[in-house]
């Protein structure tokens, strides 16, 4: 048996897909996952939580108690962001430079698991803010499923130097088919998103394996997707956090100790992340 809710957007009273959801008991995590493509929430009826909170960009964070849900629905809030002058510009030529990590050498793999947001620091060398033309990963994929990962660009917190606000302002997803280990190009240019003029965090936060019988991802699956990290980078300018915790963003110092019996990296252990950003 399973408890079933259903998240929708608050205006258009529309469904939305992959919502980010965290169940607990007196502040007590219990269980984590996403929402469907059609906005349904599925955990097993064992599960008795209190309280629930989602998260998706785009919408104001939800907190609620279980006794305050009425008809197993939850409303998220649409986010009003301040909208800057667009310029659209027309005949525009192909002219983007490629930034960051994406074409590095492999040093290692790093399993993705779900719920685990995973980012690295990229410079602007043009010192002002430019269109992202698309956003580029390393990302492996060993077996005939489709994997799931929601794309993240965040400023750097310029007091702690790490992954500060975010800087989408709506979901991007973007689905894996198929055995993969090639560079990963996913274009973005119909969102106007810009990169800021000093440079931003950018990285993902895995999904998981796609169920495509009730399009979901299921489970904690850490036998699919990795990601390819290099040592490039002369700092640890690469973060972690798990979506379902509350421990902060973290370098990968640690991972870097941690396989140090099999393998020495000449610098920083780096996510083979990158964008490829328009020169005008």
């Amino acid at each position: 048996m399973t408890q079933n809710l259903l998240v929708i957007n608050s205006n258009t009273k529309q469904t939305i897909s992959f919502v980010n959801f965290s169940l607990y008991d007196n502040n007590q995590f219990l269980y984590g996952g996403y929402s469907s493509e059609q906005g349904q929430i599925q955990f097993k009826s064992d599960v008795l939580f209190n309280k629930i909170k989602l998260s998706c960009i785009g919408y104001e964070n939800l907190e609620v108690f279980k006794n305050q849900i009425s008809n197993d629905t939850l409303l998220l809030t649409p986010t009003v962001y301040p909208l800057n002058e667009v310029v659209i510009k027309t005949n525009r030529k192909e002219d983007f430079i490629s930034l960051g990590y994406a074409k590095s050498k492999r040093k290692v793999e790093y399993t993705a698991i779900k719920g685990m947001k995973i980012c690295t620091f990229i410079h602007n060398p043009l010192n002002e803010k430019k269109q992202i033309r698309s956003f580029l990963f390393k990302i492996h994929n060993y077996n005939n499923t489709k994997l799931g990962f929601k794309l993240h660009l965040f400023e750097k917190d310029t007091i702690s130097n790490l992954p500060g606000k975010e800087l989408l302002e709506q979901d991007i997803i973007v689905i894996l088919e198929g055995k993969s280990r090639k560079l990963i190009e996913h274009d973005v240019n119909v969102y106007n998103i810009e990169f800021p003029a000093e440079g931003a965090f950018v990285g993902i936060e895995w999904f998981g394996v796609l169920n495509e019988e009730n399009n979901t991802f299921r489970g904690v699956d850490t036998q699919n997707g990795y990601i390819e990290i290099n040592d490039t980078s002369e700092k640890f300018d690469t973060f972690k956090q798990d979506v379902f915790s509350f421990y902060p963003w973290k370098n990968l110092e640690s991972f870097k100790d941690k396989v140090k019996e099999y393998t020495t990296f000449k610098n920083c252990p780096t996510a083979s992340f990158g964008l490829k950003i328009y020169k005008d």
